[in-house]
């Protein structure tokens, strides 16, 4: 699998499971698990509609980052991506921080959403360790003829709002470990100031 089809896989499959396939394991509809359904279940009724009418796409679209921001921990995943450096910013900069994030993660996603990908999924298993989850899933990517499986975990947390996604893990690769090992590379061969430019400039790619 190439390295740019795993890149999108690791955002987009963060929020999304197309279908499932076998008999659900015993889950609760407010756990990890029923939450992702719920979610999935959401995603795919905005998806069917947006095709149905192009026109109405941008309402749509607000509405899928509605739903993403009630499914993914941006909060956590900010502060485990910025890592040993997040103490040492201020509570404004923390939000300034992980809103550059949120957008970048959001526009991502819904740029996968409009690809071509075809996949499956199977769930492995649920494992819940007080306010902590993991779902093991395999997912099985279709692609231009071509068919191959990874091996998806999504760690979550429960909080305020509910279990929410703050990272995930396909092929050993972490989403939290790779942002953290590029941001903190940027930062020590820069610094944080330069970082932000980045992640701004990034924003205004209309690529």
């Amino acid at each position: 699998m190439s390295r740019a089809l795993r890149r999108a896989l690791l955002v987009s499959l963060a929020f999304i499971v197309v279908a499932v396939a076998g008999r659900a394991r015993a889950a609760t509809a407010d756990g990890p698990l029923g939450k992702v359904r719920r979610t999935n279940d959401r995603i795919m009724g905005l998806l069917r509609k947006q095709a149905r009418s192009p026109a109405g796409a941008k309402p749509i679209d607000r509405e899928l980052t509605r739903v993403v921001a009630q499914f993914l921990d941006f909060p956590e995943l900010a502060r485990l991506a910025l890592g040993r450096h997040w103490e040492a910013r201020s509570a404004t900069e923390r939000q300034e921080f992980s809103e550059l994030l949120r957008q970048l993660i959001e526009r991502s996603y819904l740029k996968q959403l409009r690809s071509n990908l075809n996949y499956t999924v199977r769930y492995l298993g649920e494992k819940i360790v007080g306010d902590q989850a993991e779902i093991s899933t395999s997912i099985e990517v279709k692609r231009k003829g071509r068919s191959e499986a990874l091996v998806i975990q999504y760690k979550m947390r429960r909080g305020t709002g509910g279990w929410m996604v703050y990272d995930v893990i396909t092929d050993d690769v972490s989403v939290v470990r790779n942002y953290r090992s590029q941001f903190n590379r940027i930062i020590q061969r820069q610094s944080y100031n330069a970082l932000l430019e980045k992640l701004r400039r990034k924003l205004k790619d209309p690529a």
